[in-house]
């Protein structure tokens, strides 16, 4: 079965990430209602038949629709010396007691990837679930942006010894924004490069950003494949 990728230049801001990272093709024609609120399903690739992809949750397997217009990244290792000035980043982060932000996961995008979820916003980090530090029903949240040239700072932030702080900046529609985030220096970096079909390979680990009809079957927006045995927490 071949299917034809889309492109990679689009802007999905209102679901963040991924995830975030990830609705933008629903959000192509102005005109259309709302897409329905993304769900996120997370576990190893149980197959790939027939357009359909069935994911083994730890509750149990899930088959998730996957058509043409389905956003195909891969997740590959990276870590921190590969992050230069302008680089593109998401970074995952929770909230802390005196209202910053911890970064726990970071994500590197590929130059190719420049502008994907673009903003910041809520994310089911499943590192929080069950923290006391959850704010208004937020365990966390996923900042995409680029590295503010002269905002990177390396040392020690908010007395965390070994440390390190970066500002994203990033727009929300019209208006430009931006949010400094601690970033501690045993935080996992993952790249996000884009992807194919043959990217998602049974037995390797996958996160789908995906949307359910009123009949309950769902369909895939964004299908983030894991390389080499990794198992990102994002």
């Amino acid at each position: 079965m071949t299917i034809k990728q889309p492109k990679h230049g689009i802007d999905v801001r209102w679901v963040a990430l991924p995830a975030l990272l990830c609705a933008a093709l629903l959000l192509q024609a102005g005109s259309r209602q709302p897409p329905a609120k993304p769900e996120h399903i997370r576990g190893t690739v149980e197959s790939l038949q027939d357009g359909v992809l069935t994911v083994a949750t730890s509750n149990g397997s899930v088959p998730i629709r996957v058509g043409p217009s389905t956003l195909i990244n891969r997740m590959v290792r990276s870590d921190r010396t590969q992050i230069v000035e302008d680089s593109y980043l998401g970074i995952v982060s929770v909230p802390q007691g005196d209202g910053s932000q911890r970064g726990v996961e970071l994500l590197l995008f590929s130059e190719a990837l420049r502008g994907q979820a673009e903003g910041t916003g809520p994310w089911d980090w499943p590192g929080a679930r069950g923290s006391s530090k959850m704010t208004n029903g937020t365990a966390s949240i996923m900042t995409n942006g680029t590295v503010s040239r002269s905002k990177m700072t390396n040392g020690t932030v908010s007395s965390r010894a070994g440390g390190s702080s970066l500002t994203l900046q990033f727009k929300n529609g019209d208006s430009a924004g931006s949010q400094t985030i601690a970033i501690p220096a045993d935080i996992p970096v993952t790249g996000i490069e884009p992807g194919q079909l043959a990217d998602v390979q049974t037995g390797a680990y996958a996160i789908v950003v995906a949307t359910r009809d009123a009949g309950g079957a769902l369909t895939a927006v964004l299908l983030l494949a894991a390389k080499d045995g990794l198992v990102p927490r994002i």
